[in-house]
């Protein structure tokens, strides 16, 4: 448990019940530690009533002022609250209900500690092997929904009008093939992003290149990645429909490897050692779906294969997707709207 939770649960309690007493508690809100937290909830949040937003910090509230939503700061004594986390030791009161659901999809790093989790009174997981996954690790909370945030290329939202206007926004050259790169945090042990970010450039001028990385990733690499001339970095965007335009996805460990998965890309991988923070399953898995190499050097004919025979490994995507996500069909957003519902019924819409 973080410590902060003990320290921070008496005062926060009682200025929570002197609030309710008072009858200024809010009633439910959206807890956003970040941009991409607001993005992940939205295929949710559609199905809902509008949620008002409680951001962590100034940077988060900024993030989200820069896409035009309003959001007050930490701290906040409500009376209900949904987060992509489980963040829950920041709203410690215990009379407060609580739903956490996947920041990413699956869990591509171990499950945190059970105590956490279980202070949620449910947690979204993207498939019911995830959640009995979680309950053999002490995780009494789970609910399997599938995974919202890949809703919207699976019920039409992202056409392919909005993919040809990603396109044109990017200047992407029709005639070249579109690889995506991403890595996980570099000081997990488990990403490779130290073996290309500075070694984009020769790919430029033969594809159309694009790179989202961790975002606690050091800033050496991301000026590399930067720097490099013709290089996409995207940034906070939500990469969904990049993935979606992409031809090949290189990466490592990062959980995006499950969302090109979700969408039968094919994918390079970079061999990493096994650690503290890998899930062996998880390893096996990227190990059987995507092509793996060792080197930098070896990525050149890898895209080339890959190319070549997109269609190789899809029957491997295909078994690692019934592990991961119980169903893809654009309704994962609806099924945690009925879920979030059950807990607070008051943010049923009208009309669903």
């Amino acid at each position: 448990m973080v410590p902060a939770y003990y320290l921070f649960k008496l005062p926060y309690t009682l200025v929570w019940h002197i609030k309710r007493r008072l009858g200024k508690t809010e009633d439910v809100v959206l807890y956003c530690a970040n941009i991409l937290d607001y993005q992940i909830f939205a295929p949710v949040q559609k199905y809902l009533k509008p949620l008002p937003v409680v951001a962590k910090n100034r940077k988060a509230q900024q993030e989200l002022a820069n896409i035009g939503v309003t959001a007050t700061q930490l701290p906040c004594f409500p009376k209900g609250v949904i987060m992509c986390r489980q963040a829950a030791y920041r709203f410690p009161a215990t009379s407060i209900k609580k739903i956490g659901m996947r920041h990413g999809a699956y869990h591509f790093k171990p499950f945190a500690n059970a105590d956490s989790y279980n202070l949620l009174d449910r947690f979204f997981m993207t498939s019911s092997t995830e959640v009995k996954q979680a309950e053999d690790a002490g995780i009494l909370c789970g609910v399997a929904v599938g995974y919202p945030k890949l809703d919207p290329a699976f019920d039409g939202s992202i056409d392919a009008s909005a993919l040809t206007t990603i396109r044109q926004k990017l200047k992407l050259d029709a005639n070249k093939k579109t690889l995506l790169f991403t890595a996980t945090w570099d000081n997990s042990g488990l990403s490779a992003v130290s073996q290309w970010a500075h070694k984009l450039a020769p790919l430029v001028q033969r594809y159309n290149v694009l790179v989202t990385v961790h975002p606690w990733t050091d800033s050496r690499h991301i000026n590399n990645i930067c720097h490099t001339p013709g290089v996409h970095y995207l940034g906070s965007r939500d990469i969904l429909p990049h993935i979606m335009i992409a031809d090949v996805c290189i990466g490592d460990a990062s959980s995006i490897l499950a969302e090109c998965c979700a969408l039968d890309k094919p994918m390079i991988t970079f061999k990493m050692p096994e650690g503290k923070r890998t899930v062996p399953h998880v390893h096996k898995m990227i190990r059987e779906f995507s092509l793996q190499i060792e080197h930098v050097h070896e990525l050149g004919g890898a895209i080339k294969q890959c190319l070549a025979a997109p269609n190789a490994k899809q029957a491997q995507r295909a078994e690692a997707n019934r592990i991961m996500f119980d169903q893809l069909d654009g309704l994962a957003g609806r099924r945690a709207a009925n879920e979030i519902i059950t807990l607070f019924p008051q943010l049923k819409k009208d009309n669903i």
